[in-house]
């Protein structure tokens, strides 16, 4: 008790100083693709961070003609996706082998994320709102808290300024219809805009389940389509006043609808918002401050279209962020504190329904000669199990010809979901944070050509969470190893454009008892996506190929989910200089394929959009 009152009581007049300190402000600075933000919580270029970081812009997923974030993420590197069904339905993300609750979710710097299961649903986050996506591989603890402990993905929201119009109108297979519009206004001093969606599709049949006995998938067989529907809003505005201070803000909205097979319920209403405001501003030459606050929701109502009955689970996360940044000759120091307020809702009675968790971090990066190195460390003090201290070193050097080496190591750790915690009759108060150890070492250089970057990892897990079928409760039992290899490459030639990512890994159960060396589950050994692309003045051609190996589907490995490649073919006309169609041919040969035991994959789909941008 003696501790985590001295922690708390420490933590609480830096978080007040450092507020006070961040209501002075600051210069936004612009971000292209050659920077990156999340790694470090500072602007760096990409070539000089000591981590392994992709980046995903606006022209990118245009490009792409992904409807979904999971379809976006589907083949970068270290990242496995598992969806139960067709649009819409569950899907879990993987980075390098972690659990699906080991990723830290942050739309413009405000966490997501349901606190009772304790990942978002991201099958609702709408793409026609994002401007840029960073994510970043590893253990991320020392700078973010619980959650980073297999990496951090932030999304940017998009930002308005002058004549911006645009409109999307996309159709196809399954009866999916999508209309997107987006306005943008003002300039460079101040600037507001506003984006809307529809997306609405027929479906597939869900889930493939058996009734009990034996019973699977979704323990029931209805063999009928499950529709989707998301419709989604999102405004953004900010001004730069006459000193150069930024104030920004933005609040988004997704409302969803989905079905799904189920012997019980069978419909889910779904709403996920986020707001926020940030205030920036640089009070002297090379003091840079920043003040964040935001708030997400997460709700969920499941009920039956047949019966009288309904299942609430609501959530809520309140985020005050506060960092300065100093940047001497050739160091940076960065000092700040987060505060992080968890609520949960729900016609089950949880037995808390709230916690508050309290964070202070400091970083220092320098440079001598060719050599780079990084310190960071944080303190944790959470309202429910005390305080978690984390802490990372990283080196960098520059070798000939622009390659960058660099190996860090960080410590990191989970926080019980409320579920984990809370659930009645089926959890444990006592659980401790899931930990983690990190080790990586990489290679990257960027070319005339493009660039390509190679890393190895290793992560011993401990204290993983599962649940004890002796005693029906979550415990901290388990143990894990997860290493891996990854690497990608991007090569631009005249009209041509390569690239190929490939991921390699092997994530083990090392727990005591039967499972013991068994694959954990729904990590694919290897995985990757092969792409090429031609462009010409008006005209745009390409194909990918993205591919999976074998996993399984339970610990105990006796459910196998088969390896799959699939191959899309894109192609695009640009009929004017505001103006083009693009066409889609997604799984061209019809590969079936299950992520989720007994929930099928998307068949072959054929859609063609239109697109139009009024010129600037």
């Amino acid at each position: 008790m003696s501790a985590h009152f001295s922690a708390r009581t420490a933590l609480i007049p830096i978080l007040a100083g450092c507020s006070t300190l961040a209501l002075q402000a600051a210069n936004n600075r612009s971000v292209s693709d050659s920077y990156v933000i999340t790694a470090t919580r500072t602007l760096q270029k990409l070539e000089d961070t000591l981590s392994s970081v992709t980046i995903i812009d606006r022209e990118d997923i245009e490009r792409s003609q992904a409807r979904t974030l999971d379809e976006l993420l589907a083949g970068v590197e270290g990242v496995a996706i598992a969806r139960q069904g067709g649009i819409g339905q569950p899907t879990s993300v993987y980075v390098r082998g972690g659990e699906s609750d080991h990723v830290l979710w942050l739309i413009d710097g405000v966490r997501i994320g349901s606190v009772t299961t304790g990942i978002p649903a991201l099958q609702d986050l709408p793409l026609d709102t994002v401007e840029r996506i960073e994510i970043v591989r590893g253990a991320r603890s020392s700078l973010y808290g619980a959650d980073a402990m297999g990496g951090v993905v932030q999304i940017f929201t998009r930002r308005g300024g002058g004549a911006d119009r645009s409109l999307r109108v996309t159709t196809g297979s399954n009866g999916t219809r999508q209309l997107a519009l987006g306005q943008g206004f003002g300039d460079e001093s101040a600037w507001v805009d506003l984006q809307a969606s529809h997306l609405e599709t027929d479906g597939i049949n869900a889930c493939l389940g058996l009734p009990f006995p034996p019973g699977g998938g979704c323990f029931t067989s209805e063999p009928d389509r499950d529709p989707y529907r998301n419709t989604s809003v999102n405004l953004g505005a900010g001004y730069r006043f006459a000193g150069g201070a930024t104030l920004e803000t933005y609040a988004q909205r997704a409302k969803a609808r989905v079905s799904f097979d189920s012997s019980f319920l069978n419909q889910s209403d779904l709403v996920n918002q986020a707001a926020g405001v940030k205030f920036v501003a640089e009070p002297t030459s090379g003091w840079r401050s920043t003040l964040t606050a935001g708030r997400s929701w997460d709700e969920s109502t499941s009920f039956s279209a047949s019966a009288n009955f309904t299942s609430l689970f609501n959530s809520s996360r309140d985020t005050v962020t506060w960092q300065n940044e100093w940047r001497t000759g050739d160091g940076n120091f960065l000092i700040g504190a987060d505060f992080l307020k968890d609520r949960a809702e729900s016609d089950v009675s949880y037995t808390r329904s709230s916690r508050d968790n309290l964070a202070a971090f400091a970083q220092y990066a320098f440079g001598f000669g060719s050599q780079d190195v990084a310190f960071a460390a944080r303190l944790d003090d959470n309202e429910q199990f005390g305080s978690n201290a984390t802490g990372s070193l990283a080196w960098g050097v520059r070798l000939s010809e622009g390659v960058q080496a660099y190996a860090s190591v960080g410590s990191a750790f989970k926080a019980p979901s409320f579920n984990e915690l809370y659930y009645p009759g089926f959890s444990n108060p006592n659980l401790s944070p899931e930990r983690a150890l990190t080790t990586e070492i990489g290679f990257k250089q960027r070319l005339p050509w493009g660039r390509w970057s190679v890393s190895a990892y290793r992560s011993e897990v401990d204290d993983l969470i599962a649940f004890d079928v002796a005693t029906y409760l979550p415990q901290n039992v388990s143990k894990a190893s997860l290493v891996g290899l990854e690497g990608a490459i991007d090569w631009q030639g005249g009209p041509w454009r390569l690239s190929q990512t490939l991921a390699w890994l092997s994530a083990e159960d090392r727990s005591q008892g039967f499972n013991r060396g068994r694959e954990l589950p729904r990590r694919p050994a290897w995985s990757g996506r092969s792409s090429v692309e031609w462009r010409g003045a008006a005209l745009e051609v390409g194909a990918s190929v993205q591919f999976a190996s074998r996993r399984y589907d339970d610990l105990a490995n006796s459910r196998e989910l088969g390896g799959y490649a699939t191959v899309d073919l894109m192609g695009a006309w640009r009929v004017s200089s505001a103006t083009e169609v693009q066409v889609r041919l997604a799984n061209a040969f019809d590969r079936r394929y299950e992520t989720a035991t007994l929930y099928p994959a998307l068949g072959r789909e054929f859609f063609v959009t239109l697109r139009y941008r009024a010129p600037r």
